[in-house]
C-alpha cells in the first residue's frame, strides 16, 4: 500500500486539495453527465429524492497520521435534482474530531447519480467536509463509502419513514472501538423489548478479544426515548453486571429509518473513548429451520485481520449441521473447509448460544458465539476469547442470484501489509453463469477504491466472471480485474441469500474483506433495504502511517 504522508505540510496540500475537488464536486451536482458509465440502468440525480439515513463507519487520519476510528450517522434531505438542502448528523470521531452530535447539513452539500445508479456528494457541516461515493439499488436503499484524502468507511443510505411510537422488541449488532484511547476493537449484540420508553434485555460483549464470564448474557436496562419527529430517539443502555466499568453506562442517538429498523451511534462525550454504531431490527424470537448463509469479519486470536463465510443447515434450536465454512485469515486462505457443526445449542428468548466444532478463524478450537436471531438475519457475535469475529446469518430462500441486470456492490476490510482500511463501491451486470474461470467474462461495470485515502480510484473497469459451485447450495467464486486499483482486481467467494441479495468474503492473499451486492431497479417502490449490511470489519485502528 501507498500510505499516507506523515508530515503536517503533506496533511495541510492533501487538505488544500480535498477542498478543490469538493468545490468542483458541487459545482458539478445536478448533472450526471461527468460520471462514465458503461451500464445504463435508467439511474439519476431524480432517484435520490427525500429524507434518507445515511450511515458510515470506518477509519481515518489525524493531525499526527495516526489511523483513528470514525463514524457519522443522520439524515440528508435530497431535492432530486442535486442539491442535499438539509439534515442532520451525528460525528464521532474520537481521536481526530471529537465528539459532535446534530450537526446540521449545510445547503452547499450536493451530489450527482448517473446512470448505472452510482454517485458522488459532498457533505458540509460546520465541523467539516465529507466526500462520499454511493451506489443505488433503488430510489429507496444504497451503499455508501466516504471518499476523500482523509478517511475510508462504508455504510448504508435508506429512505425514512417516520414512526409515531417504538414498541415491541428489538435484536442489535454495534462494532468500534473501547475507552482507554489504544481505540481496541469493541462488540456488541443483544437485545431489548420496549414498555413505555424502559427497556430490559440482554446483552454481550467482546472488547479487544476479551469475553466469555463478566461479558455475556449480561441483563440489559434502561431507556430508548423517540423524539417528537417521530425521525430520531436517544438511548441508554445500562449494563451494571458488566466487568469493565466503561461499558456499564452507554449514550446514544437512535435514527428511525422504519418501525423495524433503527441505526445506533455512540453519542458519549470524548473522554469516554468509546465508539459503537450499527444497527437494530425488529426481534425474532428463534432461528428459521432450514439453510443459511453467513458472513463474519474482524481478528484472529492473534490480533490479525480474518473473514469467513459460508453455509449450514439449522434447526430452530440454532443447532447447526452440514457446515461449509471458507476463510481468510490474514491473507492465508483456506476454501471450503468442512463439515462444522453445533452441540447442545440453546436459544433461550431470542438468544442463542452456539458451540461451533471444526470451524476456524486461522486455528483449531470449539468457538462460541451468541445469535440474536431479526427480521435483519441473526446479529453474531464472538464470545469467546480466541477472536473477535461479528456479523449476520440469514435464512437462503434461493440458490442463485438472477443472471442478468444490475448489481450494486460494497466491499470493506483491509490490507494485510502495512497500510489500513480499503473500501469499494461499485456497479456491475451480470450474464449467465460460467462453469470455469477459462469461460466467457459475464461481469461488466465500473469500480470505485479508497484506499485509506491514499489511493482514490474513480471509474475504474470491472471485468470479471463468476462461476457458480456445481452443486445447487448458492455458494460461488468471483475473479474481477479492475483496472487502477491497489491490487488490480479482486478475488470473491459469494454466497447467495436469495435472487437479489449477495454477500460475500474476499480470499484475496494481500487483502482481508467482506461485503455484499443486490439487485438494482431504478423504478423499484420506496421501501428501505430490510436486510443486514455487513457490519463493518473490527480492526485496530490506532498506528501511525508511514511516510511515503
Amino acid at each position: 500500500m501507498n500510505p499516507l504522508a506523515s508530515t503536517k505540510s503533506a496533511g495541510r496540500l492533501l487538505m488544500a486539495l480535498t477542498a478543490i475537488a469538493s468545490i468542483l464536486l458541487i459545482a458539478s451536482c445536478g448533472s450526471s453527465s461527468s460520471l462514465t458509465t458503461p451500464n445504463r440502468q435508467g439511474f439519476g440525480d431524480g432517484n435520490l429524492s427525500g429524507t434518507y439515513v445515511i450511515s458510515i463507519s470506518g477509519t481515518d487520519v489525524n493531525s499526527s497520521s495516526f489511523i483513528v476510528p470514525f463514524a457519522i450517522v443522520g439524515t440528508i434531505t435530497a431535492n432530486g435534482k442535486g442539491g442535499i438542502t438539509g439534515g442532520t448528523v451525528d460525528i464521532n470521531d474520537p481521536g481526530n474530531l471529537g465528539v459532535h452530535t446534530g450537526q446540521a447539513v449545510s445547503s452547499s452539500s450536493g451530489y450527482q447519480v448517473a446512470q448505472d445508479g452510482r454517485g458522488t456528494g459532498t457533505l458540509v457541516t460546520s465541523v467539516a467536509t465529507f466526500n462520499f461515493d454511493f451506489v443505488l439499488t433503488s430510489a429507496s436503499h444504497g451503499l455508501i463509502s466516504r471518499f476523500d484524502s482523509f478517511g475510508a468507511g462504508s455504510g448504508t443510505i435508506d429512505i425514512q419513514t417516520p414512526v409515531t411510537s417504538l414498541t415491541g422488541s428489538y435484536a442489535f449488532s454495534l462494532s468500534g472501538t473501547d475507552s482507554g484511547g489504544n481505540f481496541n476493537p469493541l462488540g456488541t449484540v443483544g437485545a431489548f423489548t420496549l414498555s413505555s420508553n424502559s427497556i430490559t434485555g440482554t446483552e454481550d460483549f467482546n472488547d479487544d478479544l476479551t469475553s466469555g464470564a463478566g461479558f455475556t448474557g449480561l441483563t440489559l436496562t434502561g431507556q430508548v426515548v423517540l423524539g417528537a419527529g417521530g425521525t430520531s430517539a436517544t438511548a441508554h443502555f445500562i449494563n451494571t453486571s458488566v466487568v469493565d466499568a466503561s461499558l456499564a453506562s452507554l449514550n446514544f442517538d437512535v435514527w428511525v429509518i422504519d418501525s423495524t429498523h433503527l441505526k445506533f451511534i455512540e453519542n458519549d462525550t470524548v473522554n469516554s473513548g468509546v465508539l459503537l454504531a450499527g444497527d437494530a431490527f425488529t426481534q425474532v424470537t428463534s432461528l428459521s429451520a432450514g439453510q443459511l448463509v453467513f458472513v463474519l469479519s474482524g481478528l484472529d486470536g492473534t490480533g490479525n485481520p480474518v473473514a469467513a463465510g459460508g453455509y449450514a443447515t439449522t434447526d430452530a434450536n440454532g443447532d447447526l449441521t452440514n457446515g461449509v465454512e471458507d476463510y481468510n485469515d490474514n491473507g492465508t486462505v483456506v476454501l471450503g473447509k468442512q463439515p462444522f457443526s453445533t452441540t447442545s445449542a440453546t436459544c433461550v428468548a431470542g438468544r442463542c448460544q452456539l458451540t461451533l466444532n471444526g470451524f476456524s478463524n486461522g486455528a483449531s478450537q470449539p468457538f462460541v458465539f451468541a445469535v440474536y436471531p431479526s427480521s435483519g438475519g441473526g446479529q453474531v457475535l464472538e464470545i469467546d476469547s480466541f477472536g473477535l469475529l461479528q456479523g449476520a446469518s440469514y435464512s437462503q430462500s434461493a440458490t442463485s442470484f438472477t443472471g442478468s441486470g444490475g448489481y450494486a456492490l460494497n466491499l470493506t476490510g483491509q490490507n494485510t501489509g502495512p497500510g489500513g482500511e480499503v473500501d469499494d463501491i461499485a456497479q456491475f451486470n451480470a450474464g449467465t453463469p460460467d462453469t470455469s474461470f477459462t469461460g466467457p467474462q459475464n461481469m461488466t461495470g465500473s469500480l470505485d477504491e479508497n484506499d485509506l485515502g491514499s489511493l482514490l480510484t474513480t471509474t475504474s473497469s470491472l471485468k470479471g466472471i463468476y462461476v457458480p459451485d456445481t452443486a445447487p447450495d448458492g455458494r460461488g467464486s468471483i475473479s474481477s480485474t479492475n483496472s487502477g486499483t491497489l491490487l488490480g482486481g479482486f478475488t470473491l467467494q459469494y454466497y447467495v441469500v436469495d435472487s437479489s441479495t449477495v454477500v460475500f468474503i474476499d480470499v484475496d492473499s494481500a487483502q482481508v474483506a467482506v461485503g455484499i451486492f443486490q439487485a438494482q431497479g431504478a423504478s423499484g417502490s420506496a421501501a428501505a433495504q430490510s436486510r443486514m449490511a455487513i457490519v463493518h470489519p473490527a480492526v485496530r485502528a490506532h498506528g501511525a502511517l508511514r511516510s511515503k
